[in-house]
């Protein structure tokens, strides 16, 4: 039985044996009990559907008419007919028949991740949620996830969405009797006109987006498409499930999409039949008939005359199938809508012999495209499933609470040109700028995602009856840190202002400068604030923080109207980059908490390890005599009292000025050192050994170690402590101390890596690796070194690009900007230079030539610079960036950061260099 409610009468009630806010309205129950609830949302439904042109005949018009390029392709331009007519009921039936030919590898590919995976994926869909799956088709896949969801999980309720009433009836029909612990709720609809309705439930949901849709859309659509769910339909820690279609052998593709038996050509044609029938029904409508077969004449396309091309662009990863004319052609508009078409073409539209229309894309994914999607559209990458052969991929995504940065510009290239960019070398070719990267001055926006950052992890991740507390000694309590930011903010704006402190002032005094005493002798210790007797009450605190905020708020306003001098500009980005840097410092140290006493930001998923293991690696260089480091142009002293410049790049006094450094050739390893690997250092060593090589970063699994080195261990996250052995977590990079990164290189034979050489190798990498497209990756390798590959393709050309401030080819994979809040395996394929875990030099913390201390923060650097004499030094640089490092500090090859050696707690790893 189903219970039908009509749309009109609808609002919030959609489930009523669910235990959500949904409820069904009393009126519109069925004396039976139901099977399945039947909600139509469709448009059609409205009593007004008489009075204005259906938008899908708008959409037929306006793509026969305009002539468009394909995102990401060549010049070339087409007509075009909306994806959407291929699924009206003739459609959806080609299209289950094609699912079961032989040759059409993605039905059967998705089944296999579904079987082999289906344990890890129930695991990520709660009890009492609702499950909510977008184009349904037939089921055939769904019922493997339902099977398991009906066994193991209660309160869950499965909504339907697809276009075409009838076939979600047959499916139903067939399905829902087959479950008692889940229900079904069919929604007939688009998904703009459904997905909203899920915005006002208190429940969580987990949508499915199955079959490799998504590869229908551009890029920029893509994208368009999963931020409008994710703001219409979902709340914090909801889930997205997504399947995608990886690149593959283009014959394997398109014999995919060439089947023997022409059912994709009757299917890609049937959008002609489809579009016939929506002419002929809306012309019925507009005069007072019943049906479209009164008005059959209303046709607007002869079907026979043309055919079905499809064609597969290995370059963008993508198919496109097309309608081609077999010779002229008229399309014929209905006398009835001459008005809407006469400014656009005559009562006919000629289609020439040979001309194609474009129906439709599928797009084929990278490996790393997935986190490319999930950083433009502010979701978080969770999981990944794939099948046996890796022809195809399920990715779980969820929805975080904040984000670190607004996301990226979307441009109208493929995900996987994103995580190949090579599109950024064209534009530099016609303009190198690398300047424009990023706003001189953070904008709004900017500062707004940081401050939501921030307020995450010091007011929900740390709880409140903690604030007090000092989990590492050597830094101050974390209420410390909470008044330090604001205090540091306004010392800065009102410099820039040329007017008072926010008060209290005192805050000012208390909270300008925090405490970095010596490891080894915490008596030696930089000048810092006074600590009060008693530290200033955390909503106080607060409060100030908000007024502090307001100023900055208000002089962006002044400045986007006004502009401003470089110093009042410089003043605004040190504010911007100091929060950004001590989110990282407030994270270090909560990780040293408690496990139990950190409240997650966002649920994490961990997988298995199985079988995975990065293949070990050396990347070699030639160096050479004239490698230019550092940023140049950036003088306080030169800039005093001039208006700011557009791109202009500030840095820190230890970035200036620029030098020249002679490298010897070396080799460097290619991935960081993972915490399977250091493990088994320990596991090498006398045990007596050992326990100072623990890195501070593990926490062990065991509640009474039998010996200094446990069994297993787990990695400190703010998402659970995932198993160093049995998870993903034994390819992350290790975080330890220099000392103790120094020690597993003397044991292996090796070094780290100087600043300049681990500088050289991460943006020489980048660079080849954007120029080195899948069918060149060969010629990269088999030159003797990058260097010389880089020579060949750009010759003189790549010393002006090295000598950017940004690095602009970091992957757009790269794992910064709490694109996840824990690290991420080491890459299997190539090289992982920024992301997961900073990375210990060798090179001690010295200033370049011709240093100047910042006028406006003259300690910045200087406090911490070792005097050259001292052989056995304090600080030593470190390079490229975590989980939790701001993507603009990631991205400026000119930053330096450093720590003591012996400090435990930093989120850095280390990799090994070897003599060529």
């Amino acid at each position: 039985m189903v219970a039908s409610i009509d749309y009109e009468t609808t609002t919030t009630n959609i489930a009523p044996k669910s235990p959500a806010v949904y409820k069904a309205n009393p009126q519109d129950s069925v004396d039976a009990p139901s099977q399945y609830q039947f909600v139509d949302f469709r448009a059609a439904a409205s009593p007004d559907r008489q009075k204005r042109m259906p938008p899908i005949v708008e959409q037929i018009i306006a793509g026969l008419t305009t002539l468009s390029e394909l995102p990401g392709g060549s010049s070339a331009k087409y007509r075009t007919l909306p994806t959407l007519l291929l699924y009206d009921n003739a459609g959806l039936e080609l299209f289950d028949r094609i699912t079961y030919l032989p040759e059409y590898y993605l039905t059967n590919c998705e089944i296999d991740v579904l079987r082999t995976h289906i344990q890890d994926i129930v695991a990520q869909i709660p009890d009492n949620s609702d499950v909510i799956e977008l184009g349904c088709g037939s089921l055939r896949k769904t019922q493997i996830l339902l099977e398991a969801l009906d066994q193991q999980r209660s309160g869950v309720t499965y909504y339907a969405i697809d276009v075409m009433p009838q076939p979600l009836h047959d499916s139903m029909e067939s399905l829902a009797p087959k479950f008692t612990n889940v229900s079904f709720v069919a929604l007939c609809g688009t998904y703009d006109e459904v997905l909203t309705h899920f915005k006002k439930s208190t429940r969580r949901k987990t949508l499915l987006w199955l079959g490799s849709s998504i590869g229908n859309f551009s890029c920029g659509g893509a994208v368009k498409f999963l931020t409008d769910i994710s703001d219409s339909a979902l709340a914090a820690n909801d889930a997205v499930i997504i399947g995608m279609d990886k690149q593959k052998k283009p014959e394997v593709i398109m014999a995919a999409y060439h089947d023997s038996q022409n059912i994709t050509a009757k299917f890609e044609l049937n959008a002609l039949s489809h579009a016939n029938y929506i002419f002929s029904n809306y012309i019925a409508e507009l005069k007072g008939s019943l049906t479209a077969s009164d008005e059959c004449g209303a046709c607007i396309f002869d079907a026979d005359k043309f055919g079905y091309i499809g064609e597969y662009d290995e370059d963008v990863g993508r198919h496109n199938a097309y309608l081609e004319a077999l010779e002229d052609t008229l399309v014929k508009w209905p006398s009835e809508i001459t008005a809407q078409v006469k400014d656009l073409c005559d009562s006919g539209l000629l289609i020439r012999r040979g001309e194609r229309i474009y129906v439709e894309s599928s797009h084929k994914y990278g490996d790393g495209s997935a986190c490319v999607l999930a950083r433009s559209t502010g979701l978080t990458h969770s999981a990944q499933w794939q099948d046996a052969r890796s022809y195809y991929m399920l990715n779980l995504f969820r929805k975080p609470s904040t984000t670190m940065s607004p996301p990226p510009a979307i441009e109208s290239s493929s995900l996987n040109k994103w995580s190949d960019p090579i599109h950024r070398l064209r534009m530099l070719q016609q303009q190198i700028d690398a300047s424009a990267q990023y706003p001189t001055i953070p904008t709004l926006p900017e500062w707004q995602h940081l401050w939501s950052a921030w307020d995450a992890l010091v007011l929900h991740v740390i709880p409140r009856r903690c604030l007090h507390d000092r989990p590492i000694d050597l830094r101050h309590p974390f209420i410390f840190y909470l008044g330090h930011v604001p205090a540091f903010a306004d010392i800065h704006i009102a410099a820039a202002e040329n007017t008072p402190l926010t008060e209290p002032q005192s805050y000012a005094q208390w909270f300008e400068r925090g405490i970095d005493p010596n490891i080894e002798s915490h008596s030696i210790c930089h000048s810092h604030s006074e600590v009060p007797a008693e530290w200033p009450k955390v909503d106080d605190i607060l409060a100030y923080r908000d007024r502090v905020r307001a100023r900055f708020i208000n002089w962006l306003d002044a400045y986007e109207k006004e502009g401003c001098t470089a110093e009042a500009a410089r003043h605004m980005w040190m504010a911007f980059e100091h929060e950004a840097m001590h989110f990282e410092t407030l994270l270090y140290m909560v990780l040293q908490m408690k496990p139990m006493d950190i409240q997650a930001p966002i649920e994490a998923s961990f997988m298995p390890l199985g079988g995975r293991q990065p293949c070990e690696s050396w990347i070699r260089y030639m160096g050479g005599s004239d490698l230019v480091f550092g940023l140049a142009g950036d003088s306080e002293c030169a800039m005093q009292g001039q208006a700011l410049q557009p791109g202009h790049v500030f840095g820190w006094d230890n970035e200036s000025s620029q030098v020249r450094i002679s490298l010897e050739p070396f080799s460097i390893r290619s991935q960081p050192i993972t915490n399977r690997e250091y493990l088994g250092f320990l596991q090498a060593l006398p045990s007596e050994s050992v326990a100072h090589l623990v890195p501070q970063s593990w926490i062990s699994m065991e509640q009474e170690p039998s010996s200094l080195l446990a069994t297993d261990y787990g990695m400190r996250t703010v998402v659970g402590t995932p198993s160093i052995i049995s998870t993903e977590a034994a390819l992350w990079p290790v975080c330890v101390s220099q000392k103790q990164a120094n020690a597993y290189a003397a044991w292996s034979g090796k070094r780290l890596p100087t600043e300049a050489e681990w500088i050289h190798a991460s943006r020489t990498y980048h660079l080849a690796r954007a120029l080195a497209t899948a069918d060149r990756k060969a010629d990269l390798f088999a030159c003797k070194s990058i260097d010389e590959f880089l020579d060949q393709e750009l010759g003189s050309a790549r010393a002006i690009l090295q000598q950017q401030p940004y690095d602009m080819f970091v992957p757009g994979d790269a794992n910064v900007d709490l694109a996840h809040w824990h690290p991420q395996p080491v890459s299997t394929d190539g090289a992982t230079f920024i992301g997961s875990a900073w990375e210990w030099t060798s090179t001690q913390f010295y200033p370049y030539d011709d240093f100047k201390p910042s006028t406006m923060y003259p300690g910045y650097s200087a406090d911490f610079f070792d005097p050259v004499s001292d052989l056995d030094s304090t600080h030593y640089v470190v390079q490229g960036g975590s989980y939790a490092t701001h993507r603009r500090i990631a991205h400026r090859q000119t930053f330096r950061n450093w720590y003591q050696s012996g400090y435990p707690y930093v989120l850095a790893s280390f990799r090994l260099v070897d003599e060529n």
